[in-house]
């Protein structure tokens, strides 16, 4: 007589193969691939046309935009906050930004955060005053020559949600003039309106 069991034991394993391959795409489909297209790439361009225009009006030495995004999740599940610089101009003496500042966590540089949060700009006038405070960010400024940075949140002008920042250094002490804010935030709705885009 002929034995059944080898044969419906094949038969119920491919039905269960395929099924579990189906549903496995159904229920956890793959994410979508962001692709660079035109828009994109005519973004950045723009971002860093924004940059240059700044810094020449400001006379700093360097200005970039960042965009904030989530990296990944700490063991505990929270998701990592991040930041990744889209826009810069930079004297020929400094080096890129873009290399640099990929994936940043945010909790690296907490000072300079918590003041973008709670009053929309951070001002760090001397960097070898208050080491204590921040002082990642200003060894980081020190290590490329800088001596002063200011930075101005970025906010989706609807959501009124922090969307990235741009900063500006000096490679001297106390650079920026204050009266010049007013032109920072001119252009924050056109950089806002630019990360938005990147979507």
């Amino acid at each position: 007589m002929f034995d059944y069991t080898a044969i419906i034991v094949a038969i119920i394993t491919s039905i269960s193969t395929i099924t579990g391959i189906y549903l496995k795409e159904w229920l956890f489909p793959k994410r979508k691939e962001q692709k660079l297209t035109i828009k994109k790439s005519n973004c950045y361009i723009e971002l860093d046309k924004i940059c240059a225009s700044i810094r020449d009006t400001i006379h700093a030495n360097a200005v970039y935009i960042a965009y904030f995004h989530n990296g990944s999740h700490f063991i505990n599940g929270v998701e990592m906050d991040k930041y990744t610089v889209v826009g810069e101009d930079y004297d020929c003496c400094v080096v890129s930004y873009k290399k640099s500042f990929k994936d940043v966590l945010v909790n690296n540089f907490p000072y300079l955060f918590h003041n973008l949060l709670v009053r929309n700009r951070h001002y760090c006038n001397d960097v070898s005053k208050h080491k204590f405070q921040d002082r990642c960010y200003k060894d980081e400024l020190e290590s490329r020559g800088m001596k002063s940075a200011y930075t101005f949140l970025i906010k989706d002008p609807i959501k009124e949600t922090p969307i990235g920042f741009i900063s500006l250094e000096y490679n001297i002490v106390e650079g920026f003039n204050p009266d010049d804010e007013k032109y920072i935030w001119k252009k924050q709705n056109t950089i806002a309106n630019l990360l938005n885009l990147n979507k």
